[in-house]
C-alpha cells in the first residue's frame, strides 16, 4: 500500500474520532436547551477544577508522547517502519486531545454551564489542528514531499 493511501486511513481514523465528540456535542446540547436534562449547579466548581486538570496536561502531553514516537521513528531506515511509529504516535496524541473534549461536554451536561461548552469547543479546534497530512509526516521526518507521492 502506498504511503498516501496509508496517510489516509489515519485520516479516516482522526475524521470519525471528530465526528464523535462534534455528535456528542451536538447531542448535550440539545439535551440541555431542550430542558431533557435537569443541570446541578453544585458540581460546576468540582468540575471544572476537574476539567482544567485534564486539559492542560493532555494538550502538553500529547504532543511530547508524539515526538517521543517520531523520534524512535527517525533511527528506522524504512519510510515503512516509520509510518508505523508515526500513525501510533498520532492516534495517542489525538486519544490524549480528545479526552478533555469528551470529559467538557459531560461537564456541560452534568452543569448546563457555557463554560464546559466553550471549554469543549476550544479543544475540538486544537484537535482540529493535529489533523494528519502527507505533508505533516515529509515534515516531521524531514523528507522531500516529492521522494513520497
Amino acid at each position: 500500500m502506498k504511503l498516501a493511501e496509508q496517510i489516509k486511513s489515519v485520516q479516516i481514523i482522526f475524521l470519525a474520532l471528530l465526528a464523535g465528540q462534534i455528535m456528542f456535542l451536538f447531542i448535550a446540547v440539545f439535551l440541555v436547551q431542550s430542558g431533557n436534562v435537569k443541570p446541578n449547579d453544585n458540581l460546576f466548581l468540582i468540575l471544572f477544577i476537574v476539567d482544567l486538570m485534564i486539559i492542560t496536561p493532555a494538550i502538553v502531553v500529547g504532543p511530547m508522547i508524539y515526538r517521543g514516537f517520531i523520534e524512535r521513528a527517525n533511527t528506522k531506515k524504512l519510510t515503512q517502519e516509520k509510518f508505523i511509529l508515526y500513525r501510533q504516535g498520532v492516534i495517542i496524541k489525538l486519544a490524549l486531545v480528545e479526552a478533555p473534549t469528551i470529559f467538557s461536554i459531560v461537564g456541560y451536561l452534568l452543569t448546563g454551564s457555557i463554560i464546559f461548552l466553550i471549554l469543549a469547543i476550544g479543544v475540538l479546534i486544537l484537535f482540529f489542528f493535529h489533523k494528519p497530512t502527507l505533508e505533516k509526516f515529509a515534515e516531521d521526518f524531514n523528507i522531500p514531499l516529492s521522494e513520497l507521492e
